[in-house]
């Protein structure tokens, strides 16, 4: 039996409108770029911006003033809502990946085939990388077409651009989805799982807020996936080797007891 063909099989509806939601809100934000390059746009950007505390204009990716006739700024600026858009929407199809044969009433007929448990979590999580990939590569097309279309970009130059941007994201979706298979084994019912998604992604998003602007409290960076791929940060110095341990510590230990969990869980058949 191929569960990953039945998985994206069952899912696929969900992929495409989600892929085509996220394309076509980053399409219109890049046809909105030519508008951002007037003095009037700028000037009023400057001038909203003028007020505000360094810290906290660096606690939302705004730390050097952006420019945003610069459409590395001006998108980059935007990427880290969608971003955060883009992890819920995965995060949640991983959660509810394992346990919602159970609350579907599916699981009898699932292991009714000559299955085991480690097979289903494997293609299982296999579907979920499969979706992860989908969803980025739309976005990273769209993006560079975006960029030809608005910018003087070069096809060379965008697609170096955009595959930075999305690169990154395509390691911190890695992340969220290990967490998610992890939850998805704990977890009794898929129906609580939007509310658990929304707390872990924007709970992290907010950690690394908190560390920018209280001093004492820097290292909460270090907890905060998505500001490890701030556009300002990640172009001037990358992914830290720190944040590379952590991340991959996180994706191996979460994945390992989520495998462990599920192998032992019992299953409301």
């Amino acid at each position: 039996m191929n569960t990953l063909k039945l998985e994206l099989r069952n899912t696929w509806k969900s992929i495409v409108i989600g892929a085509l939601a996220f394309c076509g809100f980053t399409f219109f934000i890049l046809a909105f770029f030519p508008s951002m390059q007037t003095d009037a746009m700028k000037q009023l950007a400057g001038a909203k911006l003028e007020g505000i505390d360094p810290v906290l204009l660096a606690a939302f990716g705004l730390g050097e003033l952006f420019d945003f006739t610069l459409i590395t700024n001006y998108f980059g600026y935007v990427l880290q809502y969608l971003t955060i858009a883009v992890m819920i929407f995965m995060m949640q199809q991983a959660v509810t990946s394992l346990v919602k044969e159970e609350t579907d009433g599916t699981i009898e007929l699932l292991y009714s085939k000559p299955v085991s448990r480690t097979h289903i979590f494997v293609q299982k999580g296999l579907a979920n990388l499969f979706m992860l990939l989908i969803v980025l590569a739309a976005l990273d097309v769209t993006t560079t077409v975006g960029y030809l279309l608005f910018t003087d970009f070069t096809l060379t130059a965008a697609i170096k651009e955009t595959s930075i941007f999305y690169g990154s994201i395509f390691y911190v979706g890695l992340i969220y989805l290990s967490v998610g298979m992890l939850l998805s084994a704990i977890l009794k019912s898929s129906k609580s799982a939007s509310g658990v998604v929304i707390a872990v992604v924007f709970g992290t998003y907010i950690l690394g807020i908190i560390g920018i602007i209280v001093e004492k409290l820097s290292f909460l960076r270090y907890l905060s996936p998505m500001e490890w791929i701030k556009t300002q940060k990640l172009l001037n110095e990358g992914i830290l080797s720190v944040e590379w341990l952590i991340g991959i510590s996180v994706i191996v230990i979460t994945l390992t007891a989520a495998h462990d969990i599920y192998k032992k869980r019992d299953l409301r058949l």
